[in-house]
């Protein structure tokens, strides 16, 4: 059996040289007379734009989420960050001189320790990092051992990296950093096939019910004013979109007694850079979808697409008199409905439990959180944060438990916002 590659740190560089490790093993053949050893070269970046050539170069070429495109993480490391006590450290490496993967990491402060994580936060549902062909293939010879001393010699100064939501495969490629020690994630992901069309789409979850449900509602709402969906166009009627999104998600957190994200400094400026830059996309960071009865808007949706792939951020609808006739479902519905007939090839409802979400989905993605500690503070705060997380895990799933413990926090967080 051939041993596996490990890392060597190549003294006085950034550089990490892959060289097989033969103890225990047989003999090896030799390495051609005049072979290149293979190496990544691992430099940490703390903006987007020093590096946005080879950002884009792998984006054409790589596998990665919409979450790990330049135009998502760019506005979101110098809108959000600074308000964040976080600093980016940006990891590009080679191969060969040629660029091979990036991973957009940020360092925050966890207590006395700093702590590597994916930029983003929760608003970003899936990190994969962004990886060439050639480094995909590298990365499956690489061990445990290997990741960890290549992720701490690039991240000096950090005590551990807790790398959340993570999919395992991702268009068909294995996730590169799984050889990390980790175990699942609190939350999963509701991502389907548009194979076929719309009507396969529905075929394929018996949904001729569920049209029928839709068309009896959209009746209703008629009844109020001329129905209207669309894909909103136009630098007033997206921002007035995105306003709207903003405020209603602002009244039912409130509703519920929950702390609003979207209101933290920099969250909103995010956004609507996102809106902005996607003016002109084939493939949008963000576009929003309307829908509209007697010229008032009722409910949006905002999502962004990566090679086909729609990813929903956000559905927000108003709390009015056809609250009770579900526009937000309507408006998945009509969505994903025009998503098939823009050729699109899958859809993602996002991470986190919803009922209407399995409507839609013949299975659930499973996400990974991967850990790799560098020093001994390092070691305590991953052994803490995976008994977090191992606690939360095992509420999620006895149903009783935690519909009250989200009741509890629902009353906590009315008597503390009240």
């Amino acid at each position: 059996m051939r041993s596996i590659p490990t890392l060597k740190r190549v003294h006085g560089t950034g550089d990490m040289e892959l060289l097989p490790d033969c103890s225990g093993g047989p003999a090896q053949p030799a390495v051609p007379a005049g072979r290149r050893a293979i190496r990544f070269d691992i430099r940490s970046y703390s903006s987007p734009a020093q590096i946005e050539r080879e950002w884009r170069h792998l984006e054409a070429i790589g596998t990665g989420t919409v979450f790990q495109r330049y135009d998502w993480i760019e506005p979101y490391t110098r809108h959000v960050l600074p308000f964040r006590n976080a600093r980016a450290a940006i990891l590009l490496g080679r191969l060969n001189d040629h660029p091979a993967f990036i991973l957009p990491l940020a360092i925050v402060r966890v207590g006395p320790a700093r702590v590597a994580t994916w930029i983003g936060g929760k608003h970003a549902a899936y990190n994969f990092g962004l990886w060439s062909p050639e480094a995909i293939a590298r990365m499956k010879t690489v061990p445990r051992d290997g990741i960890v001393r290549m992720l701490g010699t690039a991240l000096q100064d950090v005590d551990c990296a807790v790398l959340e939501r993570m999919p395992p495969v991702h268009d068909g490629v294995a996730q590169p950093l799984a050889a990390l020690a980790g175990g699942p994630s609190s939350g999963e992901g509701y991502p389907f096939d548009l194979t076929g069309g719309f009507d396969a789409v529905l075929a394929r979850r018996k949904g001729s019910t569920r049209k029928k449900r839709v068309r009896s509602k959209e009746r209703r709402m008629s009844e109020v004013g001329e129905l209207n969906y669309k894909m909103v166009q136009g630098i007033a009627e997206e921002q007035e979109a995105l306003e709207f999104f903003f405020e209603q998600k602002a009244l039912r957190l409130s509703e519920q007694g929950k702390p609003n994200g979207f209101d933290r400094p920099g969250v909103k400026d995010f956004y609507r850079d996102l809106l902005e830059r996607s003016h002109g996309m084939s493939e949008p960071v963000l576009e929003i979808a309307s829908l509209a009865v007697g010229g008032k808007i009722r409910a949006v949706t905002g999502s962004g697409i990566r090679r086909g792939r729609v990813n929903s951020y956000f559905t927000a609808f108003a709390l009015d008199d056809l609250a009770q006739h579900s526009p937000g479902n309507i408006l998945t519905f009509r969505h994903i409905e025009d998503c098939c007939k823009r050729g699109m090839a899958a859809y993602d409802l996002g991470i986190g439990h919803e009922d209407y979400k399995t409507h839609w989905c013949q299975e659930i993605l499973p996400l990974d959180d991967r850990y790799a500690a560098f020093t001994p503070l390092g070691t305590a705060i991953v052994a803490l944060t995976r008994i977090r997380e191992s606690a939360k895990n095992r509420i999620r799933r006895n149903r009783t438990l935690w519909n009250q413990l989200k009741a509890a926090r629902s009353y906590v967080c009315r008597r503390l916002f009240a």
